[in-house]
């Protein structure tokens, strides 16, 4: 059996697209969360959550949150430099993944408009399963922007009742 590279997993894949081109850094964030929990789900220190700290960064700062924008990518940064080197890094541009947080940060912390910015690759078969992927996008800035408390949070609910209701039981 050939090993998938850890960057072509289809939550990878569909991360950087929604990065790089849908903007919706909310649903990074889920994605990757989600693959990180299949892969290290105790793992604090995988390279997957500095790409969550990002995601959560950018989410942040388009929502004027500055705090939480430098907070998060302080902590993307850091664990992107304790993380490295790391499969997850190999098909795209590090260095400029550092220059472009490094950028975002400096103007997060002169309260400036947010900038979008791009995860570059550098490896051709990923940059074919990105470009080939098809996705909605929303054009609703309001949504991207809120989506957190926007979006139908039923399962959400229902999974914390279940949760609660686990460790009442372990009691």
């Amino acid at each position: 059996m050939i090993a998938l590279h850890p960057t072509f997993h289809p939550n990878f894949v569909q991360f950087l697209k929604e990065f790089n081109d849908t903007h919706d850094y909310f649903e990074c964030h889920e994605l990757l969360e989600d693959y990180w929990k299949e892969v290290s789900p105790a793992g604090k220190d995988h390279p997957l959550t500095a790409f969550i700290l990002l995601s959560t960064s950018m989410y942040h700062w388009r929502r004027g949150n500055f705090t939480g924008a430098i907070k998060t990518m302080i902590g993307s940064m850091r664990r992107l430099e304790e993380t490295f080197p790391s499969a997850y890094y190999e098909t795209i541009d590090y260095d400029k993944l550092m220059q472009d947080a490094t950028h975002s940060i400096n103007l997060m912390n002169e309260k400036k408009i947010f900038q979008q910015f791009k995860i570059e690759l550098m490896n051709d078969q990923l940059q074919r399963l990105v470009s080939a992927l098809e996705i909605p996008s929303s054009s609703d800035l309001h949504f991207l922007t809120h989506k957190h408390m926007l979006r139908d949070r039923s399962e959400i609910l229902i999974e914390r009742e279940r949760q609660k209701k686990r460790r009442d039981d372990l009691k």
